[in-house]
């Protein structure tokens, strides 16, 4: 069909408008382009703010902070740690591996009450029913109530108590895992070696196992002690036994650091019943008998315990603690103290031998009277609605404004240098999402990093589209 001279006409017309369109997009963006390079000098000029450095604390000489420091210690190790984030306060070969003794069984109740369950039903095997002293003198095929060993453990250090605590526990996880479908110990990287692949966990008898796979469950505990405080940011701690007693294997001897019992106390203290338990000064209980039902009732093998940890009526404040002594580690002790509600955890290991028993204590007050006298609460820092411009690339809106949502309040002294470090671009790429992070506040102690937290966008801004433009110069148009 041949065209009108009135349709080439409107052809040309509809081209040139096309045209005119285009042209006004590409203006429109040159335009926004250079508006928001405009708008990034003026920022840049008004409220540039560098890298900011605040001193929080003045730094006292070193003289003054030796004088105040512990010293004269007995202890060849020892640490006092702020027990609310475990910052360490003072450490004397703190972070040097070191045999531990009794003080292990911190871990070995904390592993118990994550892992067991205090109305279980224990049974005692030949194994360990033959621990040295100090023992409870429990024997083979006697059962008990989780929660009585507990208070075996901890009042009175027992170690077979430690070792029936360890084989049940062990074997509870291994039921569970084996209900979970994982017999294999996958989850451990460690696959059984003196039960049967197939061994239907449920129906062991831990009083007629043989004493190898007493070892071998007792094994199984150590590891969830190792995993445990390997997670908590123990990376110098190995775990061997549940008791603390001497012992060394192919990985090595079993051994923490001040500095790392110090942070697992610290844990250990924020459990209720763990606090339940070392507090109590007095605890009574019997053995379980078992009836032909599978049901238990009170036997006659009764027992009273008594807390023998003398440091709670030392010091006001102390909530927790833990002796301990082997020929290895000498003397040690582990503990806690809260005041106005700050927590000082501190340790002392290799602290004297027979004929010195006294001096865990004499160095303990040292170490936990330097957290007191010295450190105090302080606010680092604190929320800040409105802290800086900050100009947008592209974006329909040219600036956003930028806040900090943290608080910092922690333990500080004389002694302590904080510095402030803000780090925020100038500029910043559209489109931004509000409350999305756009820089970072680093909070540095003495030099070291303390912990970091977002600054974040007000509001969002969108990337400038060819949609946007349009519909801007459409509105532009229309009266």
């Amino acid at each position: 069909m041949k065209e009108t001279p009135l349709k080439k006409y409107m052809y040309k017309l509809a081209s040139r408008f096309l045209a005119a369109i285009i042209i006004l997009l590409l203006i429109c963006e040159s335009f926004s382009y250079s508006n928001l390079s405009i708008e990034t000098i003026a920022t840049s000029q008004t409220q540039s703010r560098p890298i900011t450095t605040l001193c929080i604390n003045e730094v006292s000489t070193s003289d003054d902070y030796n004088k105040s420091k512990p010293s004269n210690l007995y202890a060849k190790y020892a640490a006092v740690i702020d027990g609310s984030n475990y910052r360490v306060l003072f450490e004397k070969d703190g972070f040097a591996p070191a045999a531990n003794a009794s003080t292990t069984k911190i871990m070995t109740v904390l592993i118990a009450l994550e892992y067991g369950n205090l109305d279980q039903f224990a049974t005692v095997s030949k194994y360990a029913a033959s621990m040295p002293d100090v023992q409870l003198n429990i024997s083979s095929g006697e059962h008990y109530v989780l929660r009585d060993l507990l208070y075996s453990l901890m009042l009175q250090s027992h170690n077979d108590s430690a070792v029936a605590i360890a084989e049940n526990v062990a074997l509870t996880y291994l039921i569970n895992l084996q209900n979970k479908g994982d017999s294999t110990l996958n989850a451990m990287n460690y696959t059984m070696s003196t039960f049967d692949p197939i061994t239907d966990f449920a129906t062991i008898d831990i009083a007629t196992i043989s004493t190898e796979q007493s070892k071998e469950l007792v094994h199984i505990f150590a590891t969830l002690m190792n995993l445990k405080a390997s997670s908590f940011g123990c990376t110098n701690t190995y775990f061997i036994t549940p008791n603390g007693l001497d012992a060394e294997d192919e990985n090595g001897k079993h051994s923490t650091t001040a500095v790392d019992l110090a942070r697992i106390m610290a844990h250990c203290v924020q459990n209720e019943n763990f606090l339940k338990i070392t507090q109590t000064k007095t605890y009574s209980f019997t053995n379980q008998k078992e009836k032909d039902d599978g049901t238990y009732f009170a036997g006659s093998h009764s027992f009273t315990v008594n807390n023998a940890n003398a440091f709670l009526q030392m010091m006001d404040g102390v909530i927790s603690g833990k002796t301990g002594f082997t020929g290895d580690a000498g003397y040690c002790y582990v503990c806690a103290l809260k005041r106005d509600n700050n927590i000082f955890v501190s340790v002392v290991l290799a602290c004297g031998w027979p004929g010195n028993k006294s001096y865990k204590w004499a160095d303990t007050k040292k170490l936990l009277n330097f957290g007191i006298e010295n450190y105090f609460d302080t606010n680092v820092f604190t929320y800040i609605s409105d802290y800086k411009d900050i100009t947008v690339n592209n974006g329909i809106t040219p600036t956003i404004k930028t806040y900090i949502n943290s608080d910092v309040a922690m333990q500080l002294s004389r002694f302590d240098n904080v510095n402030i470090i803000y780090s925020l671009p100038e500029t910043i790429d559209a489109p931004i999402i509000a409350d999305s992070a756009v820089g970072t506040a680093s909070i540095y102690i003495n030099d070291q990093l303390y912990c970091e937290f977002p600054i974040l966008a007000k509001s969002s801004s969108e990337k400038i589209s060819y949609i946007y433009c349009l519909d801007k110069i459409i509105k532009g148009f229309l009266p």
